[in-house]
């Protein structure tokens, strides 16, 4: 057994009253991959050596937080890490991610496209229904909460394979007063201004901004705003996500001309 130089509480563990416990609970069960042959990564270089060495020792549970992040460090084959190696690590990353610990030093985009984890077609039905309790409740958290940014989320299940048209269709699923507030925290605190993520490929983020600047996300907005039914404060915070929209939108300038 390896020397364990690298002794640190194991951290990023889920308590049994958590919101995601029964989620990472199935997690654990349905990938329950056998320990891989190979980290998957760049070998020998770019992990801290007693943490490669000593990588596959513990449990998958008992994974430390660290051992992880230092693992997200090294460079892997632009194609993706093997499916054995990420299947056997996911279990542990799902949990890392609802514990809202950081796995990618370099950005929450980026800590699930090391392998298609949205690609239905990649795991069996079980495997794929954990998975997709895992996005939907993970979006729900974050289009709920007063923190962070919508986009980044959408960007890291959208760089992991998750259909971008199905992720934004969920996010239009929610009442307006949760898209009002939502967005008014990513858009109007300090300049006003639509936060896109530099992290989007292949047109992604030309989506995500046509979705942000549509007629249909303004009407609700305004309409939300000018409802008497609206709290005062609600109405304002509305109206000002519709100001950036139609600050930004194509077919308010068009309108203006």
């Amino acid at each position: 057994m390896a020397h364990r130089k690298q002794q640190k509480p194991v951290k990023a563990r889920i308590a049994r009253d958590h919101p995601f416990f029964d989620i990472i609970e199935d997690a654990y069960r349905v990938f329950g991959y056998a320990k891989p042959t190979s980290i998957g990564v760049c070998e020998n270089c770019c992990m801290y050596a007693e943490i490669e060495a000593d990588f596959f020792t513990p449990s998958i549970r008992d994974l430390p937080l660290h051992y992880l992040q230092d693992w997200y460090f090294a460079a892997y084959d632009p194609s993706g890490v093997p499916k054995r190696t990420w299947g056997y690590l996911l279990p542990r990353v799902l949990e890392v991610l609802a514990a809202d610990e950081e796995l990618a030093r370099v950005a929450l985009e980026v800590s699930l496209n090391r392998f298609q984890t949205g690609s239905r077609d990649n795991w069996s039905a079980a495997e794929w229904e954990v998975l997709d309790r895992f996005q939907r409740t993970y979006l729900e958290r974050e289009m709920r909460r007063e923190s962070g940014y919508l986009d980044d989320t959408l960007c890291m299940f959208g760089l992991a394979g998750w259909p971008l048209g199905d992720l934004l269709d969920q996010v239009s699923a929610f009442p307006d007063d949760v898209l009002a507030r939502r967005f008014w925290h990513d858009w109007c605190l300090g300049r006003p201004s639509i936060w896109i993520t530099a992290f989007w490929e292949n047109g992604g983020n030309t989506e995500v901004f046509n979705f942000c600047t549509s007629r249909a996300l303004y009407d609700r907005m305004e309409a939300l705003a000018l409802s008497p039914a609206t709290d005062p404060a609600l109405a304002e915070k509305a109206l000002s996500v519709a100001s950036v929209i139609q600050s930004h939108a194509a077919w308010a300038r068009s309108h203006k001309g």
